[in-house]
């Protein structure tokens, strides 16, 4: 059989995959985790998991997919998953694929969190379908197998709303081109009904919008039929109504800036010794190979090429543990969903919707990911804005630069922090930039998601995130960060002309010299510092790894923390790693790629140039920092009223 899983978001559903196919899916506890169909074979049977929607009227690209694979997939059932805790609006969206004729069984998920109780039997019976109930802690799979496998031997039938008299109408009047388009004479009259501009297109009827609620207030009537004397009503606990007062209130974004800022800082110090041992590690293999009568060559290779330049990136992996460790908690317990909610009015100002909250967070992991995540956000224009700011939040690859280059300089965890609110800082910048520039104003959709409650944080679920994203990032570090490592020591080691030279006259050191000078105002204008910045476009970790194999940082900055911190500014906003890149060239256009890569770099020269040469003239002269300072922030404030006074003018112009 071919199964498909769909249903709401944040209803449980890739978990469940990944319990009946053994899988190991990224899972959360927020919209837009799964962007596309995934399908893996479980025993004699095919199973997809389809990206959540809230019904089959798409607002959003990876609810698109679920509404063409349920509508025009070849699909012998659909498994229908719903929450215990939110049934009557959960199958809402079931009422649409029974309208549609499909197949389907319903398993109500995470039963250990049920606030009341469900009579599996009577739903069963007015559903005329087989109905389940299922949870994280129990063994699922031959209890839903056996379901499929009845279900697949009942005949679908139509919920008694579609025999109302206007839809009967209706449906009998589009019977035909409502067979054509592949869609049944009821499901079609109800969407023709509600106005669903694609529907329509596809059947060749006239747009039209005269009560376009009257399909959903016939469902819900149905569903409250459905559910009457047979569920128990459950009620919002004390324990999140007090919560939400504070995390959704006026200070919940100070308080995520705070629980993010003791993340960083946690992450940063609480790993550091382990690092330390990690890094010391390798010490003893590097002596073996420079002691031993092997060719000069080979023992660079190994020490500088090898050995320093992956063991220089795995020595951070504490670090990156622990970050992973820290978000998937918050994500699991609830919280990320309430932070998205509380952000949706600050992040309109900026063009956004809350929902680009959940791609900022993953981009802490990783900003391809997280860039394909946008899929969930609704409007064109808006999912490309996100999708251009997400690989402004540094990811764990950068996370790497900024704990080495802190704990060989001595800094403290809060610089470590405050790389992440320079680079959310910038990247607010560009979209308010951008937005004003934008004439194409559109108009922005509501922010509809599922709020879960507060609980603590299921242990194997968030193991299998850590696990998850710690294997991908080890797996970065011994296939693409070690070919780029003994790729630049090649570069860094060998000339045309002389062979193996040691880096004097190398390929990389005479073609990093002729661009060496542009970063000289920026403080590293050397060529082992643009070498390692030229590796990064590959992956951010190299950039560690090849300082590493270079002499380490105490030889590429000369001992000076300006021009360290400098480079670490430089290296948390610049161009974007080729997978992101290529990730916003699928998502959003090639322009929109190479737009990013352009503005990445110039707001990372501009931030490492102010920062720079505002530090020296600040050691060199207090009071012309003082008049620096003052005359920089009177001419961002003429900008900005200019900005506004134009966008205004264009405003009433257009009135």
């Amino acid at each position: 059989m071919k199964l498909a899983l769909c249903g709401n978001p944040n209803v449980g559903k890739t978990t469940l995959y990944n319990c009946l196919t053994r899988s190991d899916a990224p899972v959360g506890n927020w919209h837009g985790v799964t962007v596309d169909a995934i399908t893996k074979r479980m025993g004699a049977h095919t199973l997809t998991d389809l990206p959540g929607a809230y019904s089959l009227t798409p607002r959003t690209e990876e609810e698109r997919i679920t509404v063409r694979e349920i509508l025009f997939g070849d699909y012998d059932l659909y498994i229908y998953v719903a929450e215990v805790n939110n049934l009557r609006r959960n199958l809402y969206m079931l009422a649409q694929l029974v309208e549609a004729g499909k197949r389907c069984m319903l398993v109500v998920n995470m039963m250990d969190e049920a606030r009341g109780e469900v009579n599996f039997a009577e739903l069963e019976k007015r559903l005329n379908m087989p109905v389940i109930g299922t949870s994280a802690r129990e063994r699922t799979k031959e209890k839903i197998i056996s379901a499929a496998e009845r279900a697949v031997k009942i005949s679908p039938r139509l919920p008694d709303y579609t025999n109302d008299d206007r839809v009967k109408s209706l449906s009998n009047k589009i019977a035909n081109v409502a067979n054509k388009a592949g869609y049944t004479p009821a499901f079609a009259a109800l969407k023709a009904l509600e106005g669903d501009g694609e529907v329509l297109e596809r059947l060749g009827v006239p747009i039209t919008r005269d009560n376009v609620d009257y399909p959903a207030r016939l469902r819900y009537k149905y569903i409250d039929g459905l559910l009457s004397g047979i569920v128990y009503k459950p009620t919002v606990p004390k324990r999140t109504v007090k919560l939400d007062k504070i995390l959704l209130g006026k200070a919940a974004l100070p308080i995520f800036l705070l629980v993010m800022a003791a993340t960083f800082v946690i992450t940063f110090e609480v790993a550091r010794p382990l690092s330390n041992l990690i890094a010391r590690a390798g010490e003893p293999f590097s002596d073996f190979v420079f002691n031993s009568s092997l060719p000069d060559w080979v023992i660079s290779l190994l020490c500088d090429g090898f050995i320093s330049g992956v063991g220089s990136v795995l020595s951070f992996l504490p670090q990156v543990v622990l970050l992973f460790l820290l978000t998937a908690l918050l994500q699991d317990s609830g919280y990320m969903s309430r932070v998205a909610f509380a952000a949706d009015g600050f992040f309109n100002k900026f063009g956004l919707s809350g929902r680009a909250a959940f791609s900022l967070v993953l981009g802490l992991g990783c900003s391809a990911t997280a860039v394909l995540s946008t899929r969930g956000i609704a409007g064109e224009r808006t999912r490309k804005r996100a999708a251009f700011a997400v690989p402004f939040c540094p990811c764990s690859a950068r996370l790497a630069v900024f704990t080495a280059i802190a704990s060989y300089m001595g800094l403290s965890g809060f610089v470590v922090a405050a790389m992440y609110v320079l680079s959310f800082i910038v990247m607010l910048g560009v979209l308010y930039a951008m937005k004003l520039f934008d004439r194409k104003r559109e108009q922005g959709a509501p922010l509809i998601m599922e709020m879960p409650p507060y609980r603590l944080p299921n242990f194997k679920r968030v193991l299998s995130v850590v696990w998850h994203n710690v294997l991908s990032f080890v797996g970065r570090v011994g296939s693409v960060v070690l070919a780029v490592s003994v790729i630049f020591w090649a570069l860094c080691n060998f000339s045309v002309r002389d062979g193996f030279c040691g880096g004097a006259t190398s390929i990389m050191c005479t073609t990093a010299k002729l661009i060496a000078p542009l970063f000289t105002p920026l403080g590293f204008g050397n060529w082992k510092a643009v070498a390692a910045l030229v590796s990064g476009i590959a992956a951010k970790e190299t950039v560690i790894s090849v300082i590493a194999s270079l002499g380490g940082i105490a030889e590429v900055f000369g001992g000076s923390k300006l021009a360290a911190v400098s480079f670490t500014i430089f290296t948390a906003l610049y161009v974007p790693c080729i997978a992101t890149v290529s990730a916003l060239a699928k998502e959003s256009g090639i322009k929109q790629a190479a737009l990013s890569v352009s503005v990445h770099t110039a707001a990372a020269y501009l931030a490492s140039l102010v920062f720079y040469q505002s530090a020296r003239l600040f050691q060199i002269n207090a009071v012309a920092f003082a008049v620096e300072c003052s005359a920089a922030v009177a001419a961002m404030l003429i900008i900005f009223v200019t900005l506004k006074l134009v966008r205004g003018k264009r405003k009433a112009r257009s009135a």
